[in-house]
């Protein structure tokens, strides 16, 4: 008689009102490979996939007739996986319950404490996996391979010893039909696919557990990855994600740029090919990104610094691009349209509140007026940062917050159906100092790269060489001086740092769905732009005490706010803000200059945040200016 087995890999839709979810792709591929096996395929039957965060009592109902049930878990799920393989091994003590994934450590001492747990799989899971199910129909005494962990039989933790093993070419789960009944089961959802076409990091970055796997990088083939290209277009995939470390490292990856770029004219599909590039400075990146931008299936690339704090970068094993360099880069990326983000990760090693400011400021100051996403460090299980060596080595205080989740319906946010392990302090940042920081990266997020204060900014770094953290940090001094959506924020980071709390925010003036503090913030001051303008008229003053010029400027920063019900705007100036902005103008030039704006058009508030805001952060769709569909400048 065969067995039922089914595959956990919950994660969370996404949106309003058209709901986005990832397909299990791990969950897939461990199905994939298991069934493809004659001997496990005798034996067993697959039952299906549990994707979403179904209500757990449904959730055990579906599980009813299973027989093994495999967990994928990462940080946004692992809570949820524990309380349903609680319920099912309570309720069916002979099922067999098998965790893995990117969230189970070997040296984790919480897995002694799950005794409703019965294997264990650390590192790659395919074959270890496929292991576990011939030991489970007896094919097997134990696992025959390393990296899994089994109960004896009087209940003691077994761990085998060794590297887990590794296979370079694995069977795909789109082109075995494992996610076919997903698609068919639920066609409302638009599924978002992952595509690897490699596996493995050379790379070892101390915050990362990508490159911690030991693990060679190995190649699919390319019939496999043409297949799925010509699945991702028949299914009609509109989103597709790169499950690559470093796409463009390899010379293959711009032919399968290409591919994907032909089934798009061919099908439509996929509509979209977003990708984690290549951390190295590689003209072959930049190819890609263009090839990519161009079709319109991914915005401008990372180009990511981490941090620019020597001491720091030297803890975490990374080197940067010189800014010489980075400069370059960037003129290389406009040149071409292309609006390249980059990325800081805030509470890393030997990091203080004075470097991370001025890394911030040093960004902007070599041209990263595009984005910045900074984002707020956490222990992986796996990572060397997870190392008590390394904690001890540089005072790394942490808390267990729920998982932060953004662009979520409020309710599934309030699941809490994941935790993450948070940076509140290190020796070189106390944790006055981390909220000090988050508050300060909240404001040039929202004032500068969504661009509520981007030209002022500019102009008063070209003009008067004030620097760029210079002027944020007076604006974030003023906003603590009264500002009600700051000051409420200000206590979402001190109960987030506690561990009382996640960071995610809302306001059902802009949909019933969560928002970074940075996003909710520059929404709020939008939505009362005359007013947020007026308040910063003595800030800028403090800095430009020609009172005119500063009215003007002013003026034209609050003309690039997109607003619901607004397809034109129209102002004078006296002076040619526009081509000093926008041209090769060194001085500003005093001139009458009138400009005529058609904007696109949003109907609600609802609609206009998450078009600019959530779709639009990292390629402008916050700026008039960006955004418009026409413009004149007089």
């Amino acid at each position: 008689m065969q067995r039922n087995v089914f595959l956990v890999q919950p994660g969370y839709l996404y949106g309003d009102i058209k709901k986005s979810a990832y397909l299990p792709y791990a969950a897939g591929a461990l199905a994939a490979y298991a069934f493809s096996q004659a001997e496990l395929k005798e034996r067993f039957v697959f039952s299906g996939f549990i994707c979403f965060f179904e209500p757990m009592d449904a959730a055990v109902a579906k599980l009813q007739t299973a027989d093994v049930v495999g967990f994928s878990n990462y940080v946004w799920n692992v809570k949820y996986n524990c309380a349903l393989a609680k319920r099912l091994k309570a309720q069916k003590p002979e099922i067999v319950i098998i965790f893995g994934g990117h969230q189970i450590a070997e040296n984790d001492p919480r897995l002694r404490e799950m005794t409703y747990v019965d294997y264990f799989i650390f590192g790659e899971g395919e074959l270890a996996f496929a292991s576990v199910l011939r030991t489970v129909s007896e094919l097997s005494a134990v696992p025959e391979v390393p990296g899994i962990a089994y109960r004896d039989t009087d209940g003691t933790l077994v761990v085998s010893s060794g590297e887990p093993p590794v296979c370079a070419e694995y069977p795909s789960p789109y082109l075995t039909g494992f996610f076919d009944r997903l698609l068919e089961t639920y066609p409302d959802i638009s599924f978002i696919a992952l595509f690897e076409t490699n596996r493995g990091c050379p790379f070892h970055c101390a915050y990362c557990d990508w490159g911690t796997t030991k693990t060679q990088i190995r190649m699919f083939s390319m019939d496999r990855t043409a297949g799925e290209i010509a699945w991702f277009s028949s299914h009609k995939i509109i989103n597709c994600f790169a499950a690559d470390a470093n796409f463009g490292l390899f010379e293959r990856d711009e032919q399968i740029a290409r591919m994907l770029i032909e089934a798009k004219r061919n099908t439509g599909f996929p509509e979209r090919f977003d990708v984690t590039y290549a951390k190295s400075d590689n003209a072959r990146v930049m190819r890609i990104a263009s090839l990519l931008y161009k079709e319109k299936m991914s915005n401008g690339p990372s180009v990511s610094f981490q941090s620019l704090n020597p001491a720091t970068l030297r803890a975490i094993g990374r080197e940067n691009l010189t800014p010489e360099r980075f400069s370059e880069v960037m003129r290389q990326y406009e040149a071409f349209g292309m609006r390249p983000y980059s990325e800081i990760i805030l509470g890393l090693p030997e990091e203080t509140f004075s470097s991370f400011v001025h890394g911030l400021g040093a960004l902007l100051a070599m041209g990263q007026h595009s984005y910045i996403d900074v984002f707020r460090c956490e222990i992986l299980v796996n990572s060397v940062l997870a190392d008590p060596m390394i904690r001890e080595r540089y005072g790394i205080e942490t808390v267990r917050v729920p998982s932060s989740l953004h662009h979520v319906s409020k309710t599934d946010a309030s699941g809490a159906f994941g935790e993450s392990e948070i940076v509140v302090a290190t020796s070189a940042m106390p944790k006055a100092d981390m909220l000090r920081a988050n508050l300060f990266s909240m404001t040039v997020q929202a004032c500068h790269h969504m661009g509520l204060t981007k030209y002022i900014a500019i102009y008063l770094f070209r003009a008067y060489r004030i620097p760029y953290e210079t002027f944020y940090l007076r604006l974030m001094e003023h906003l603590e001086t009264g500002d009600d959506c700051f000051m409420f924020l200000r206590t979402v980071f001190e109960s987030y740092l506690n561990g009382t709390r996640e960071i995610s925010v809302d306001d059902p003036k802009f949909g019933e769905i969560t928002w970074f503090p940075e996003e909710l913030f520059f929404l709020q001051k939008v939505f009362v732009a005359e007013a947020f303008y007026a308040s910063l008229l003595p800030v800028l003053q403090t800095f430009l005490p020609d009172a005119h010029l500063a009215g003007q400027l002013l003026k034209y920063q609050s003309l690039f706010t997109v607003t619901p019900r607004c397809e034109t705007k129209h102002a004078q100036f006296d002076y040619d803000f526009y081509h000093y902005f926008n041209g090769p103008d060194a001085e500003l030039r005093s001139k009458p200059t009138e400009i005529n704006m058609k904007l696109p058009y949003y109907d609600t508030w609802a609609e206009c945040a998450v078009k600019t805001v959530w779709y639009g952060r990292r390629r402008a769709g916050t700026d008039a200016f960006a955004s418009a569909l026409e413009i004149a400048v007089e």
